[in-house]
């Protein structure tokens, strides 16, 4: 046997250990052609390969180079050459390597799907449309390319073209995860949640540790109000994927909604492992421990905020409403004056200010800070309440059931049960006004 048979003998091999994914066994043999061979065509494209499957895809763009400059007349190695380089994120490029294999031959469908999804990526939505269109006229049963045509669809906002799509792919492809996901989302965008549902249970079943599908599952639950079945589903997400801020975001939210308090100050408390800096959880801790009777907890949660950042309004704010609550009034109103200085437009901090004034017998003063929420965010009707509520204790009836009627106007349900129900208006209850709240 002579030396270009040996030659040929180990590209076989080699191209043999790349259908069998063993890319490191492959890489040592076009490694051992390209010492005797430094130029040879063959070893060098598909060692490239080799090196793109492992990652390597600045050596895999260096072969390709190398290869093209030898013979720059394969589609083939310009597709390659292209996909290394959309995966080092380098599109502009990856689009003319992909055009050039494309010019060489027009029918090359691998080459035309990667064109139209890089055109995706750079949000050329429409230019991507079209490649997807002209792919699925040369190949109908392209399930690939309905995915792609259907991602486009959804960029574009056109939901129910979108899902048409996934179901093209889907049929296609009757086990196609990624399809069945991305309906899914679709679907949950459209509200359609029963049939959401049933794709995110698809995906489950197909790869039983998606862990987006149980995500986005417990989501479609939580909306459909089968809020215990949610958290099972965020449970199992953590699960898969311990570090899912998403999903222990999601089940804190659930768990506060239930009233599962201390399981909620858990869950924030991972949240805050993942993400010591994160300020806005360490509010949200703070505030559950508060909304628990926590309060010199919170006190120290609201306490670390600050070190971290001196200039967080909203845990100046809910210091001084914890502090309040503890019965330190004078410090309350220090934080609550440190939280407006820092952001005047927090209606929230005004409305909790006016809150613990009234509380306090300020009413007054209150009534001025009800009025600053409600000029930064007009039409709330608990605020509204809370001013009718001053407005009584003033003995200012008329202005009292006039802030009343106001917040029954916004929301009847609620307020006018609140209203029938509140002691607080006993001493007005004879009034013919009030009665015909």
């Amino acid at each position: 046997m002579n030396l270009s048979d040996c030659w040929k003998g180990l590209h076989h091999l080699g191209v043999s250990l790349i259908e069998l994914k063993r890319f490191e066994e492959a890489l040592l043999i076009y490694n051992q052609i390209l010492e005797s061979e430094p130029n040879a065509y063959d070893a060098l494209v598909f060692r490239g390969i080799a090196l793109q499957s492992l990652e390597s895809f600045e050596e895999a763009l260096i072969d390709f180079d190398r290869a093209i400059a030898h013979s720059s007349d394969s589609p083939y190695v310009w597709y390659e050459r292209g996909m290394t380089l959309y995966k080092l994120g380098r599109l502009p490029e990856t689009l003319a390597s992909i055009d050039i294999a494309i010019e060489i031959q027009p029918d090359y469908l691998k080459a035309l799907l990667l064109r139209g999804i890089v055109l995706l990526e750079q949000k050329r939505l429409e230019t991507a449309l079209i490649s997807f269109e002209k792919l699925i006229k040369m190949k109908p049963n392209y399930s690939q390319a309905w995915y792609e045509k259907g991602l486009t669809l959804y960029e574009l906002g056109q939901l129910e073209y979108a899902v048409m799509c996934f179901d093209k792919a889907i049929d296609f492809k009757p086990n196609f995860e990624l399809a069945w996901y991305d309906k899914g989302i679709a679907l949950f965008d459209l509200g359609k949640l029963k049939s959401a549902l049933t794709c995110f249970e698809k995906v489950i079943e197909i790869e039983p540790f998606h862990a987006n599908a149980w995500y986005e599952k417990g989501c479609t639950l939580d909306k459909l109000g089968k809020l215990e079945d949610a958290i099972s589903c965020f449970n199992k997400t953590i699960e898969i994927k311990s570090d899912s801020p998403e999903a222990l975001n999601r089940m804190a939210d659930i768990l506060y909604s239930l009233g599962k308090l201390e399981d909620a100050i858990d869950t924030f408390n991972q949240l805050i492992k993942l993400d010591p800096k994160n300020c806005q959880i360490r509010n949200r801790l703070g505030t559950t421990l508060g909304k628990s009777e926590r309060y010199e907890d919170a006190i120290r949660v609201f306490d670390k905020v600050i070190e971290i950042d001196s200039h967080n309004y909203v845990a100046h704010c809910f210091r001084g409403f914890t502090l309040h609550k503890l019965g330190q009034n004078e410090d309350a109103i220090t934080a609550f004056n440190q939280a407006i200085e820092i952001n005047p437009n927090y209606d929230l901090a005004w409305k909790i200010y006016g809150s613990v004034l009234h509380k306090l017998e300020r009413n007054e003063e209150a009534i001025l800070f009800f009025d600053k929420a409600l000029d930064l965010s007009p039409n709330q009707p608990n605020i509204l309440y809370d001013k009718a509520c001053c407005y009584v204790a003033l003995n200012q009836i008329d202005l009292a059931i006039t802030n009343l009627q106001k917040a029954i106007i916004i929301n009847p349900k609620e307020f006018r049960d609140k209203v029938k129900n509140e002691s607080y208006f006993d001493k007005i209850r004879d009034d013919i006004r009030f009665q015909a709240l």
